[in-house]
């Protein structure tokens, strides 16, 4: 039996070096497909959409407006992509790169793993993980932590905990021995992250409880409708440039705070390219900005779970992709999903919603306008048809989201972050 070998698929260095194609990142992405685990059925694997993952991972000057895109977190970082094989067949995968924007942040000399993947093989998944330490190593890290993509406003954490849970939008999901992988080679649990679900029983108890203590409030000081200043509102799409740059004041603001871990703050570029990818797969009806006195204190973005329509595709039509970019299936099978959405969104029609982005500024907090939020955003929800939820990722530290979520729902999915001193 042949021993596992590493296929290097590109390096970016930002301004020095590039041997990044789209083809070696195809090859890239399409590695899970050959996981054994995700054939089980116990899986629950629901895989992204090729353009998508390509344009994350895309550190490359090419792109193709509005299909494939360049990603400007590339701008400040550099990465290295590698592939494991066995026997002739894809066995692995894994991403080193170094953020210099975190590292000025956080002030210490980090490297990330990202997008790992093995067969139930120690051997390939430690060579795997030698292969990235020693590139993090020789580029001067001190300590690694991961897995991720590409921080904590991507998708974080090795899912240790829910493998019976389908997957909500961007919520990552791996094989359940991936955990033991890392443990045994030495990486330690840095934090968990939470995943929350809820469901129209849990939520409309809750907004009953909402209701009538509303009702005690009205016209008193513990009254928080626009009488004390107080405004919720839609995002407005006709003035879309002006509300991303609100929204990204905001989440910079709240998000680099305290209670969010692995967190970097966006640059204008990276939260553009964020905003028009939520934008592309939103109902306007489920995007809302708090104000007080004009001034914006906080924001709630829920999207339709688009793994719906991806699962559903995917079962109608199985089989492997192709490791070539440009395959005329692997593309039929994203515009057709993605026409579906555009349709559906229209429709509006869809089962289930993930809340991805849910926060008050500390000031405001605990006032009550942080409740008629919560309370705002599951009563369009309920309007709207949605009947399941899930709020995510939630960091375990970050008791100022888990408590309320805690009353309306339990927690679904747990992903950990590890780190390993080098």
């Amino acid at each position: 039996m042949e021993r596992a070998r590493i296929k290097e698929l590109g390096e970016y260095i930002p301004g020095i070096f590039n041997s990044v194609s789209l083809n070696k990142l195809k090859e890239f992405i399409v590695i899970p497909y050959f996981i054994n685990w995700y054939k089980s059925k116990q899986s629950n694997k629901i895989f992204p959409l090729f353009l998508q993952e390509l344009s994350d991972l895309n550190p490359t000057k090419f792109q193709i407006p509005g299909i494939l895109t360049r990603n400007p977190f590339f701008d400040h970082s550099q990465i290295k992509y590698f592939a494991a094989y066995k026997n002739g067949a894809p066995a692995g995968r894994i991403m080193a790169f170094i953020d210099s924007n975190y590292n000025e942040q956080h002030k210490n000399k980090f490297g990330w793993f990202g997008l790992f993947e093995s067969e139930n093989d120690p051997d390939v998944s430690e060579l795997l993980l030698d292969t990235a330490v020693k590139y993090l190593k020789d580029n001067s890290c001190a300590i690694i932590l991961g897995p991720a993509k590409f921080n904590a406003s991507g998708e974080i954490g090795c899912l240790v905990k829910g493998f019976d849970c389908k997957p909500y939008f961007m919520e990552p999901y791996n094989a359940p021995y991936y955990g033991d992988f890392l443990e045994k080679y030495g990486f330690k649990k840095e934090n968990d992250w939470f995943s929350m679900k809820t469901d129209i029983v849990l939520a409309s108890r809750y907004m009953e409880r909402i209701e009538k203590l509303q009702e005690k409030v009205n016209g008193t000081k513990r009254d928080i409708s626009s009488y004390n200043g107080y405004n919720i509102r839609n995002v407005d799409f006709s003035n879309i440039k002006s509300e991303i740059q609100i929204i990204r004041q905001l989440y910079n603001g709240v998000w680099n705070h305290g209670n969010h871990p692995q967190q970097s703050i966006l640059t204008e570029k990276e939260f553009d390219i964020l905003a028009m990818g939520i934008k592309a797969v939103a109902l306007e009806e489920l995007l809302f900005i708090v104000e007080k006195n004009d001034v914006p204190v906080g924001v709630s973005i829920t999207l339709p779970n688009i793994n719906e329509l991806i699962e559903e595709y995917d079962i109608k039509n199985p089989g492997s992709p192709s490791k070539r970019l440009f395959s005329l299936k692997d593309f039929k099978r994203d515009l057709s999903i993605f026409n579906n959405v555009k349709k559906r969104l229209k429709e509006k029609n869809f089962k289930s919603a993930r809340i991805l982005i849910l926060g008050i500024k500390e000031s405001t907090r605990k006032t009550g306008i942080d409740t008629r939020l919560y309370y705002e955003t599951f009563r369009t929800a309920r309007e709207l048809g949605f009947k399941n939820g899930s709020g995510s990722q939630l960091a375990d530290i970050n008791a100022d989201i888990l408590n309320p979520l805690l009353k309306i729902g339990e927690v679904a999915m747990t992903w950990r972050v590890f780190s390993l001193n080098v």
